[in-house]
């Protein structure tokens, strides 16, 4: 999608999200504001790409950079959703919030699985990938493993009730993300053609995001209100993650597996080391045995990953079967919450 004509998709999503606001219609705000999102987060994405041309990243280090920050739409949501609860006094929009988080990391690993496995052969990453990913899927599994462990401990001696995510452990999660993006786009910079106009695009793409995603949870708020909690998630993460999921889809069939897959493991790490630290800085985010248990699944699917990489620098298709039925499994499980 062009940028004229993802702005034009923003800003009729915008209207269409204000009048089903104003008029009363949770279901016309929530399709307006999602409309929206999808608008503006391709602007947002247009101008990360400006980004990287007037810096002159490399191919790697500009499609880590676009993926890993595409999950703002999801960033916004999940707070707008979460403030609204905390404000509201309904934790179950804060539960919400962080349920979709998991679905849309969750969904993102079993796709990865599928485009692996719809290769028919083992994916090699290249060189470039492993020096920087390695560490960074060793230090997300290990954050995973030890928030999962953390919420089990803490349950058991506070009798049973769900601990928040600890504020200091997302902090430091959060200053690894930063870290591991500064170090991307080091590596990466070579000569660049200059210029500002990336700040326009990223700024307007931004404002509307903003805009939109208030829109879309109100609408969720009252969608989904007659939904079990775990279904609710379920469809706000899916609808959340589709469009980069389809695109990532199609890479693939184009023979582009190789950055479909490296793509898919930025994003899902972005949705742990980002949105969810932010999240848990910002909101009072609870660990139950649901979320507890979608972490470890997590972790046990990018040690999946982690370990193909570090092996030959091959995931083959046994990993991505395991891969694909561990997210597929939590997924389902949701359901029944």
């Amino acid at each position: 999608m062009g940028a004229a004509r993802s702005a034009a998709a923003g800003l009729l999503g915008l209207a269409v999200g204000a009048l089903g606001a104003a008029a009363g219609l949770p279901l016309l705000a929530l399709l307006g504001g999602l409309v929206g999102v999808l608008g503006f987060g391709e602007l947002l994405v247009h101008g990360l790409e400006l980004f990287s041309s007037s810096v002159g990243l490399s191919g790697y280090a500009s499609s880590v950079l676009v993926n890993g920050l595409a999950v703002a739409p999801e960033l916004v949501l999940g707070y707008m959703l979460g403030a609204r609860g905390v404000a509201a006094g309904q934790q179950w929009l804060v539960e919400l919030a962080v349920l979709s988080n998991m679905v849309s990391a969750a969904a993102n690993l079993a796709v990865l699985g599928l485009v692996v496995l719809s290769a028919g052969r083992g994916v090699v990453l290249p060189r470039e990938s492993l020096e920087v990913e390695a560490p960074l899927l060793r230090a997300t599994v290990a954050a995973l493993g030890l928030l999962a462990f953390y919420a089990v401990l803490e349950a058991c001696y506070a009798g049973g009730s769900a601990p928040r995510s600890p504020v200091e452990a997302a902090a430091t999660m959060l200053a690894f993300y930063a870290a591991y993006l500064y170090l991307v786009v080091a590596r990466g910079r070579g000569r660049g053609r200059g210029g500002i106009s990336w700040a326009a695009w990223l700024a307007a793409g931004l404002a509307g995001l903003v805009a939109s995603a208030e829109l879309m949870s109100r609408g969720v708020e009252e969608a989904v209100a007659g939904m079990g909690l775990g279904a609710a998630g379920l469809l706000v993460g899916l609808v959340g993650t589709a469009p980069e999921a389809a695109v990532n889809m199609l890479a693939a069939r184009r023979g582009s597996t190789t950055e479909a897959v490296a793509g898919l493991v930025a994003a899902t790490s972005a949705a742990v080391l980002l949105v969810f630290s932010v999240l848990s800085v910002a909101l009072p985010l609870p660990l139950d045995k649901y979320i507890a248990y979608m972490l470890a699944v997590l972790a046990a699917g990018l040690w999946l990953v982690n370990r193909g990489a570090e092996t030959g620098g091959v995931i083959d298709e046994a990993e991505a079967l395991l891969v694909t039925l561990l997210a597929g499994g939590a997924l389902l499980m949701l359901l029944e919450v």
